[in-house]
């Protein structure tokens, strides 16, 4: 649900996200994945989504809500 939840919120982001579907790679070998991601995320992550921006790890659903929350208000920050 929060996948799904997730991919809604990010719809009106300006830049679009690209969006993996992870559940082949989880299904084949799930060790090697949650590696992969502990890798880049810097840290262990076991729950989804797991949401990146510019490869910096974001966190989850809640997460992601407070980065877009505080991306959106500086982009109606007047200069």
């Amino acid at each position: 649900p929060n996948c799904t939840k997730v991919k809604k919120l990010l719809e009106s982001a300006l830049e679009k996200p690209l969006i993996v579907d992870c559940d082949e790679w989880l299904i084949e070998d799930k060790p090697a994945f949650l590696e992969f991601i502990r890798e880049k995320a810097e840290k262990e992550c076991k729950t989804f989504p797991m949401v990146f921006h510019n490869g910096k790890f974001i966190g989850g659903f809640d997460e992601t809500v407070r980065f877009k929350e505080k991306q959106d208000a500086f982009l109606e920050t007047e200069f």
